[in-house]
């Protein structure tokens, strides 16, 4: 898999082919930290097109659905908690690239940030709320198969398009 830094020139084609190769997939993991504690983190992220990776996170408080595709040459990030009820997803843009970590930005919701860092086999997301450590999530991939029937129902739920795209 290749990390982050061989992958910072973002706003290229190639370079997003690149971060879509290493993302598909099982993963586990755990929410680190979160406002309710510590929960199992279990995802599958699908190559839905060329230009889309989608997985949907079914936890025990809500679902959390990823989507990275892109506009152009640009990275993008979709993402939904439906927390407490909530149904309305929010659009990320990448605002920079460091090392092994890409910074999103919603600039509908100044409020939130996030970065995804990769490194082999561990990916690393952190949510930021008014640039305050918010969640923690960390995924390393998955030495156990998932079920082939549960991955193509997996694929339907996470390759939907949300309301804003």
């Amino acid at each position: 898999m290749q990390s982050v830094a061989d992958v910072a020139g973002f706003e290229t084609g190639s370079a997003a082919d690149s971060f879509f190769a290493a993302l598909p997939g099982d993963w586990d993991g755990q929410a680190i930290e979160t406002p309710i504690g510590p929960v199992a983190y279990p995802i599958h992220f699908h190559l839905c097109d060329q230009d889309t990776v989608a997985g949907v996170a079914e936890l025990s408080v809500s679902d959390h659905h990823w989507r990275f595709w892109r506009s152009g040459d640009e990275l993008r990030l979709t993402f939904l908690s439906t927390f407490r009820g909530n149904q309305a997803p929010t659009e990320l843009r990448v605002s920079r690239v460091e090392e092994d970590t890409i910074w999103f930005h919603a600039p509908d919701l100044e409020l939130l940030t996030l970065s995804v860092s990769m490194q082999d086999t561990i990916m690393d997301i952190r949510v930021l709320h008014y640039h305050k450590p918010h969640v923690h999530i960390r995924l390393a991939r998955s030495v156990t198969a998932r079920n082939r029937d549960r991955i193509a129902k997996d694929k339907l739920k996470s390759c939907k398009r949300l309301a804003i795209e």
